[in-house]
This record gives C-alpha cells, sequence and structure tokens, in this order.
C-alpha cells in the first residue's frame, strides 16, 4: 500500500453503534471511515468517489447487503472493490451465499478489532496486487501487440516485395496484383455479410486473404521469359510451360511453410498460389480438384484474378467491358466459379466497377 496515501473504508451498516465502532477502529489505525446507512447511500456515495474498500452489512432496510453487493459487481467501475461482509448471521448457507454474490470476507458479530484490521489490510493488500498485476498485463499486452504488429507488417511487405518482383517480369500487367487483393477483399465481405462460409469466414481470415492474395502468381517468376513474354497465343507446349507457374510458386511458399508450420499467411498463400486457376467443375489445374476440395480462399482469388484479367488490356487483345465480363462470370457460374461465390460477385458489380476505376494501370 502508498504510504502517503490514506485508504478510504465504505462502512454500510443500518445500527449506529456498530457504525461508530467501526468508523473509530479504521481511523484509530490510519484510515478513512465513509459510514452510511443505507445501501442506496453507499452505492451513491461510490458512483461520486469510489472507496478502496467496503465493509456491508448483511441485514439493513430498503437493500440487503446481498442485493447491495449484487449490485456493485454489475458496475464496470466498480466491481473490483473488495466487499467484506459482517454479519451476526452464523449460519453455512448465508456465508456461503455471501460468498457466491462477490463478498471476499465474511466477518461474524461480535468482532474483534484485531480481526478486522487484520482482515482490512489483508484484502487492501490483495487487491492493490491485483490492480498492479492487471497493469502488467495491459503494459504486456500492448508490448506484445505492437511486436506483432511490427512482424506482421514485416512479413506483409515482404509478401507484397515478392508478388512485385513476379509482377514486373511482366509489364502488362499494371496493377494487377492490387486490384486482385483488394477484388478479393470486397468479396469475401460481401460474403460474410450474406452469411456464406459462415464458420469459416472470419474477420482474420478476409485480411490473411487480402494479404496472400498478392501471391497468386508468384510462380511466374520462374516461367521463361519467351513464354510468359510472348505477345501472341501460346503453342499447347508453351501453354503447359505456363501453367506450371501454379506448382512452382505452391512449393516455393511450401519450403518457407514447412519451417513456420502454424503460420497463416504462408499457409493460405501456399493454397491461392497453387489452385487459383482450378475449377468448380474440375477441368481446372494443376490439380484438378472439384467444388469444395479446392480452398475457399483459392476460389474467391480465382474470381477476382478473372474479373482483372478479362477487364484489362493485353498485347494480344482490348480489355472487355465490365458489363461482358459480369455476363461472363454468371454465365460460368457452376462450371468455372462457385455458385454461392458468384451470387455474392452479384450484389456488389458496381463496387467491382468502382474499383477497378480506383486503381485503373
Amino acid at each position: 500500500m502508498n504510504a502517503e496515501r490514506r485508504e478510504s473504508i465504505l462502512i454500510v451498516d443500518d445500527a449506529p453503534d456498530n457504525l461508530r465502532l467501526l468508523s473509530i477502529i479504521i481511523k484509530r489505525n490510519g484510515m478513512i471511515p465513509r459510514p452510511v446507512t443505507r445501501g442506496r447511500h453507499a452505492i451513491e456515495a461510490s458512483v461520486v468517489d469510489p472507496p478502496d474498500l467496503i465493509i456491508l452489512d448483511l441485514l439493513m432496510p430498503d437493500m440487503s447487503g446481498m442485493d447491495v453487493c449484487r449490485w456493485f459487481k454489475q458496475d464496470e467501475r466498480l466491481k473490483h472493490i473488495p466487499i467484506i461482509f459482517i454479519s451476526g448471521h452464523h449460519e453455512a448457507e448465508t456465508i456461503v451465499e455471501a460468498f457466491r454474490v462477490g463478498g471476499v470476507d465474511y466477518i461474524s458479530k461480535p468482532f474483534q478489532e484485531e480481526e478486522v484490521i487484520a482482515r482490512i489490510r489483508t484484502h487492501l493488500r490483495l487487491s492493490l496486487l491485483n490492480v498492479n498485476l492487471e497493469s502488467q498485463n495491459a503494459q504486456l499486452e500492448k508490448v506484445i501487440e505492437e511486436q506483432v504488429k511490427t512482424a506482421t507488417e514485416s512479413q506483409l511487405a515482404t509478401i507484397f516485395a515478392l508478388a512485385k518482383i513476379a509482377e514486373t517480369r511482366d509489364s502488362d500487367t499494371g496493377r494487377h496484383i492490387e486490384r486482385v487483393q483488394t477484388f478479393s477483399r470486397a468479396l469475401a465481405e460481401q460474403m460474410l455479410a450474406m452469411r456464406m462460409y459462415a464458420t469459416r469466414l472470419t474477420s482474420a481470415f478476409i485480411e490473411t486473404l487480402y494479404q496472400t492474395a498478392a501471391l497468386h502468381d508468384i510462380g511466374k517468376v520462374g516461367i521463361p521469359d519467351s513464354v510468359l513474354l510472348k505477345p501472341g497465343k501460346l503453342t499447347d507446349e508453351e501453354l503447359t510451360v505456363m501453367k506450371r507457374h501454379c506448382e512452382l510458386g505452391a512449393d516455393t511458399l511450401a519450403v518457407v511453410k514447412n519451417r513456420y508450420p502454424d503460420n497463416q499467411f504462408l499457409r493460405m498463400g501456399v493454397e491461392i498460389a497453387r489452385s487459383h486457376q482450378e475449377k468448380w467443375d474440375g477441368s481446372g489445374y494443376p490439380d484438378r480438384l472439384k467444388e469444395q476440395n479446392i480452398p475457399l480462399s483459392a476460389r474467391i482469388v480465382s474470381l477476382a484474378d478473372v474479373y482483372d484479367a478479362l477487364t484489362s488490356n493485353r498485347c494480344y487483345r482490348k480489355a472487355l467491358s465490365h458489363a461482358e465480363v459480369c455476363q461472363m462470370i454468371h454465365k460460368e457460374s457452376g462450371t468455372h466459379f462457385d455458385p454461392e461465390i458468384v451470387t455474392a460477385f452479384g450484389a456488389i458489380e458496381h463496387r467491382y466497377r468502382q474499383i477497378r476505376t480506383e486503381l485503373r494501370d
């Protein structure tokens, strides 16, 4: 306890003699007594100036000691104040109930000064320790939160840098990565609002999805320029080489994930890099996965990626209009795309048009 500060003790008892005696005892031992005769007076006094501890009589008019204690324990600002019951009732059932409603101790009448002071000082000390512990925990949580934030920001910067390295090899893609990220998040948020995949779509999932969507084409860094930068249509052999970017990206990320198996960013990054070219009907690549076997993250990024690719100019074709691409996506619901995801897309087509304009090349 702080030696420079005198603790205030709120005494609640409708018996004037008990109130006077307890006040004398508390004052004589260097603390400040605050006597009141009613439970509602105790509440009013505590709201204005919270005491350090409350000594509470069990039986009083208007509000019983039990009711007063219940009220305090429901108030966020006052529930931490230790309450010691004092009563002439010695029944075990009454004492147990006093502890159950939130009392920290129980003094039986008649009482001895030494006992009262010893119990008060013990609970004041415990209360101070709890306050200090909560403060230390709050500081520790803040430090951990800052460390996690720093580590996460560093991790995200590394992820984005890797994705941009792959993108710089293809000068035709512009701000493709940023748009696919933003499209993916908008689509996932709409799905969440529509209660789709409710057990899997969480705020944490969506944030991770937004960040790792940048890695969907990371494997293109391993595709030869003769294929990646070819201005015309690819031959069957070249197309086979191009399709390898999914496996190359996933395998590269998997090496790192094996060192950090609990890292959710890397886990989802592997899913997206490998499976964003899979199709709902099983005709995609590289694993010909079908329906729910395709990771949810990859299904979302797939639609975002296709929308952006088709609405972007390429050296071998001009961009399609927003309306044309939307029509194509709806037509391929249940074949290329997850039908539920297409339904969510239909609700935010206008948002996709807006994002496309805001993040234009």
